[in-house]
């Protein structure tokens, strides 16, 4: 009876962390950031599908910080869609098969 709630809260957290920790780097990718270091460059690497659009913006304007945040909760929301989306076709196969 819980099954969908269930998924949609692993999406939620799954997709919360994910675009949150490329968030995170976006915001801290130029030198003078407080969180700078190396660790940026891995993590924008790994999270590439969901920053790679708002490290664009964060290259051509470093100072304003609110379009990167904006960008990034339009790309929770399409990967919070899709994952919900998979998970529940997995499920769905799962429980037929």
């Amino acid at each position: 009876m819980f099954k969908p709630l269930n998924i949609y809260v692993k999406t939620f957290l799954i997709t919360f962390i994910y675009v949150g920790v490329g968030t995170f780097a976006v915001c801290s990718v130029y030198p003078n950031d407080t969180f700078y270091g190396m660790w940026t460059l891995i993590v924008l690497i790994l999270t590439l599908p969901v920053t790679v659009i708002s490290f664009g913006y964060r290259f051509s304007e470093a100072h304003i910080l609110y379009p990167v945040f904006i960008i990034q909760f339009v790309m929770f929301l399409i990967m919070f869609s899709s994952l919900s989306i998979y998970y529940k076709s997995k499920n769905n196969k799962k429980n037929e098969g």
